[in-house]
């Protein structure tokens, strides 16, 4: 029950958001449980694709923001934006919402990973990743 009901403020909020971003390109709506979190931007789910069909252990890329990375000279910050994405959402469920490219297929980065933003009890976590000092906005597309 709670799910359906985060389900629809997400779409109400959704519809006030899209009034005002005005967007481009089509998005869809899934529930997913977090399975792992790989670093600050990037995540490994388990999608709900309704009909009892699951797509498991699919990599996301978390859209327009860009962590520090685990290695180099950004080693330990890059812990820190790991460790606290896994507060927010590790083994919890969540609402992913993919983009659609021009072409109508899901928009994907140079690695293949799906490109998303997650969402919490209608909390924006890649937004909050910005908000919170753990992430930047990604400039490079």
């Amino acid at each position: 029950m709670a799910t359906a009901l985060a389900l629809l403020c997400l779409a109400c909020s959704g519809e006030a958001a899209a009034d005002e971003d005005h967007p481009t390109e089509p998005a869809y709506l899934y529930r997913a449980e977090v399975v792992r979190v790989v670093d600050g931007d990037t995540i490994d789910v388990d999608i709900d694709l309704g009909f009892y069909i699951w797509i498991r252990k699919q990599r996301i890329r978390m859209l327009d923001i860009d962590a520090p990375e685990m290695r180099g000279e950004s080693k330990v910050v890059g812990a820190a934006a790991t460790e606290y994405l896994k507060t927010l959402i590790d083994g919890k469920e969540v609402i992913l919402r993919t983009s659609k490219g021009k072409d109508g297929a899901d928009r994907d980065d140079s690695f293949g990973r799906w490109l998303g933003t997650v969402y919490l009890d209608g909390l924006d976590v890649n937004q909050e990743m910005i908000r919170a000092g753990q992430a930047v906005p990604y400039e490079d597309r």
